[in-house]
């Protein structure tokens, strides 16, 4: 996502507040590390790079951004394990063989927002392509449970004003939707979901570019495979933290919806 100084130093306020939370799926996704480098494609300020860098002094890591301000301010900056390399993940960034693993931490979605599947996908090929025979991609991001419709209470005026600046300001897809009544609102999950985790933000401007629900497990698994790698292990996680409710009343049980998909490029 291209954001400004300013709106990065929104987005790296709340990553680093969240990070505690995000521990355990940071931790399993280093159970596949195989052989290094280990590339964090998408790295952003660092946190979880320069996490895994202390813990695994054994492995040489590889941050990639397209950022240079939020590179900048990279977490892992003049570690001796982690370089540090300005790229486009929509693009072919290194050459075959290079990495034994690759990490998309919560980057895809951003990838998703800027060049849509097209891009994700050509993302997701480039890093396949730049791994060993065996080597793994490692995915951490959202998989919403279906899209099937789900309702909404707004229980006040502000909301119901938020729900609407909503409808008109995403800027991703359309959002179809109906009212039940003065309060209640009908929407597929995946939209109502977006709507839970965009109307509190601080950064709406960037928010309404930007989408955190783009597939369900289903479609990930079409996707990853087409980019010819193979599903080794999947995992969910609960890891809600950006989910907000004040003033809302969903109509559905809300699942956890962060996952991390571990696929393998074949011998």
């Amino acid at each position: 996502m291209n954001r400004t100084s300013q709106q990065n130093d929104i987005l790296i306020d709340g990553l680093t507040r969240r990070f505690e939370q995000q521990k355990p799926a940071v931790h399993y996704m280093e159970k596949f590390f195989g052989e290094h480098p280990v590339g964090d494609f998408g790295c952003g300020n660092g946190i979880p790079l320069c996490y895994l860098a202390e813990r695994r002094p054994d492995l040489f890591f590889v941050g990639v951004d397209h950022s240079a301000d939020i590179l900048g301010r990279n977490h892992a900056l003049g570690r001796n394990n982690v370089t540090l390399v300005a790229g486009d993940l929509n693009g072919a960034l290194f050459p075959e063989g290079s990495f034994g693993t690759v990490m998309f931490n919560r980057s895809l979605h951003e990838v998703y927002s800027l060049f849509g599947e097209s891009g994700l996908r050509r993302a997701v090929d480039s890093a396949s392509r730049a791994l060993r025979p065996g080597g793994r991609v490692l995915v951490y991001e959202n998989a919403v449970r279906s899209r099937q419709q789900v309702t909404l209470r707004l229980l006040t005026a502000e909301l119901r004003g938020l729900f609407s600046k909503f409808l008109a300001d995403y800027s991703i897809r359309p959002v179809p939707w109906t009212q039940v009544d003065e309060e209640t609102v009908r929407l597929q999950e995946d939209d109502a979901l977006e709507f839970l985790t965009k109307y509190r933000d601080p950064d709406w401007e960037s928010e309404m570019r930007e989408v955190h629900f783009l597939y369900t497990l289903e479609e990930w698994d079409a996707v990853l495979s087409s980019c010819g790698l193979e599903r080794e292990a999947v995992r969910q996680f609960d890891d809600r933290q950006i989910l907000a409710t004040d003033g809302v009343d969903p109509g559905w049980k809300i699942e956890d919806f962060k996952h991390v998909l571990v696929y393998r490029r074949p011998q």
